[in-house]
């Protein structure tokens, strides 16, 4: 989809460019919005909804709600809340990994208490030496 997410698509449709933003007032006296008291981004706002109501045949508000859906809709995103965790394949959780420094491992190890029945721990005293392969699944 012309090398986009779906969610950047949504981007580029609901919010205002920085070069949206600077034309804004030369956009808005040519399409004919009477823009006097609005600030740059409400206008560059403005225009898009006018934009888009002409390019649809609806009315700027029509276009407007349109616009402010599709933000709404982008927030959660954009304000860095994470994706849904993806279920692991065959209904197993994901590994946990504990790296633990040099000389607390009995420590740490006392209280540990393994997954179900124990044969997915593995214990690697030395990093340096271990070369775990890395798969992807």
């Amino acid at each position: 989809m012309g090398g986009q997410t779906p969610g950047q698509q949504c981007a580029q449709l609901a919010m205002v460019s920085p070069k949206e933003l600077r034309d804004a007032p030369t956009r808005a006296r040519d399409l004919g919005i009477a823009g006097a008291g609005l600030d740059r981004l409400t206008l560059a706002m403005v225009v898009k909804a006018e934009l888009l109501a002409r390019a649809l045949g609806v009315e700027r508000a029509q276009a407007w709600a349109m616009l402010l859906r599709e933000r709404s809709e982008l927030m959660p995103y954009i304000h860095q809340r994470q994706a849904p965790m993806a279920e692991a394949k065959g209904g197993k959780s994901p590994a946990t990994v504990f790296l633990i420094p040099e000389g607390e491992a009995q420590v740490a190890l006392a209280d540990f208490t393994p997954d179900d029945d124990g044969e997915h721990v593995e214990i690697i005293d030395d990093l340096s030496s271990a070369a775990a392969p890395v798969s992807r699944g």
